[in-house]
């Protein structure tokens, strides 16, 4: 139950069961990635079938599958909103550098995490950074690297813009960057490890665009798509069999 009322429990189970058979992921597995959204996000338990309308979404549009995508975005989804990246940009990132690398969504998922950590020590003025691997790195000022190409990380002395819209005007400039200012910028924000997925990022920013896009109206494509599952031989095997059941349990 999670802490919840029977009544919301009761719909969180059927919204697993709903993702768990339109991604292909075991219940175990489809109630564990939505829970880490659903809390990391802080998403209403009467709300959670719009997280897999998005997963859903963006699965029919994507070479990402639902299953995938809803592994991944459980890994950063609490740094992901203390960040100010909405879910909708979130999955387009993900879809978008999935897609291209065709790396485990796992470890798509994982990178994010780091990016959006360095970026909060950025933010932090922690230059000296640890990376993955244990070593550490120092870096040059990344707000000042920024500011000589235009964008600025602060909207006040004291306040920060989000990380969406700094890698927004990132992404606007990228091609107009030097290599020797992409590369001071990937190492800052990504490291070494999680280098190419954050060039990939940068380089194909118009299709995470596009599936930002479709994540925010995907209103009703999983119960749309469940309805093809529930026409399907497997699930009227599957009724048949909780008949034959019950008609047990009655006798």
């Amino acid at each position: 139950r999670q802490g919840h009322s029977i009544s919301d429990t009761s719909t969180l189970i059927e919204d697993a069961m709903i993702l768990s058979k339109v991604s292909q992921l075991d219940s175990a597995a489809a109630t564990e990635y939505l829970t880490a959204s659903m809390k990391g996000y802080k998403v209403a338990a009467q709300d959670v079938i719009d997280i897999v309308d998005k997963l859903s979404a963006v699965d029919l549009e994507s070479a990402t599958d639902a299953g995938g995508l809803a592994e991944a975005m459980s890994r950063p989804a609490v740094t992901a909103d203390m960040a100010g990246v909405s879910m909708n940009r979130l999955l387009g990132y993900l879809a978008t550098v999935g897609e291209v690398t065709q790396k485990s969504m796992s470890s798509v998922g994982e990178s994010f995490k780091t990016i959006f950590t360095r970026m909060s020590d950025i933010k932090a003025n922690k230059l000296e950074l640890i990376d993955e691997d244990g070593t550490t790195e120092m870096l040059s000022d990344v707000e000042t690297t920024l500011k000589n190409v235009g964008i600025d990380l602060r909207k006040t002395v004291n306040e920060y813009n989000n990380y969406g819209d700094v890698l927004d005007n990132l992404a606007v400039k990228w091609n107009t960057l030097t290599n020797v200012q992409q590369n001071a910028l990937t190492k800052a924000f990504a490291g070494t490890r999680q280098g190419e997925n954050f060039r990939v990022l940068m380089e194909n920013y118009s299709t995470a665009i596009k599936y930002m896009g479709i994540a925010e109206d995907s209103a009703g494509t999983a119960m749309e798509k469940f309805s093809t599952y529930t026409d399907s031989v497997e699930a009227k095997i599957n009724t048949f069999t909780a008949a034959i059941e019950n008609l047990t349990l009655d006798t």
